[in-house]
């Protein structure tokens, strides 16, 4: 079982409002225009894998904006809020009109922004097991046997994308405010319940999950 509508690489795709683009990692650091800011913050990065995640992830923001949003790459920053969730700055100045969210992992970076808060998340299928080793911390009783969450790989990582995806709408993680703040309840169609309410989109790249979190 595959559950998830498809998510093509390399195209932009409109998903529950928000603009969503995938691109395949490449190995090593790939090649983005980079403003003062970015190429400051990069300088302050010395390991090798998160200097690759990091211009993976600048790269593919960069490439959405300029295709659904017409902004240049050239006048463009991608940089992080306090928090550590990005925020678009277009030629210095914030560009609050619209969120970006990221997601990436050995396999692929992904990208959505919208008008309004966006989560995503992407998990490569070869992960899917890892929500089994912490299951505990991760479903409410009855959640795992309600959507069906270990037939397969494919759906472990879409169960897990899709909680990852809700909980950057609380600008949280794993641990805080916790994975059983989004109960899964259903993978086709997707559906979560979580206070406040979400819309929750689910799709699958070659190897991997997609989500897509709105505000309900």
């Amino acid at each position: 079982m595959k559950p998830g509508a498809t998510l093509h690489p390399d195209v932009v795709q409109e998903v529950l409002g928000a603009w969503v683009l995938a691109e395949r990692r490449e190995p090593g650091e790939v090649s983005v225009e980079l403003g003062e800011d970015e190429r400051a913050l990069l300088a302050q990065m010395p390991w090798p894998l998160r200097r690759a995640e990091w211009l993976a992830g600048r790269r593919v923001a960069k490439r959405l904006l300029h295709e659904a949003l017409g902004l240049a790459p050239s006048r463009t920053q991608v940089l992080p809020l306090e928090s550590g969730a990005p925020r678009v700055w277009v030629g210095g100045v914030a560009h609050e009109e619209f969120v970006l969210n990221l997601s990436h992992t050995r396999g692929w970076a992904v990208a959505a922004v919208a008008r309004t808060r966006v989560g995503v998340d992407v998990c490569d299928d070869v992960d899917g097991d890892r929500i089994a080793r912490i299951a505990r911390r991760v479903f409410s009783e009855g959640e795992a046997e309600t959507c069906g969450a270990f037939q397969s790989r494919e759906t472990q990582a879409a169960v897990w994308a899709m909680k990852e995806a809700g909980l950057k709408l609380f600008i949280g993680g794993v641990f805080d405010p916790g994975a059983r703040a989004i109960r899964v309840e259903s993978l086709s169609p997707p559906r979560v319940t979580a206070n406040p309410a979400m819309q929750v989109a689910l799709l699958r790249l070659p190897d991997a999950a997609v989500a897509v979190s709105r505000d309900a």
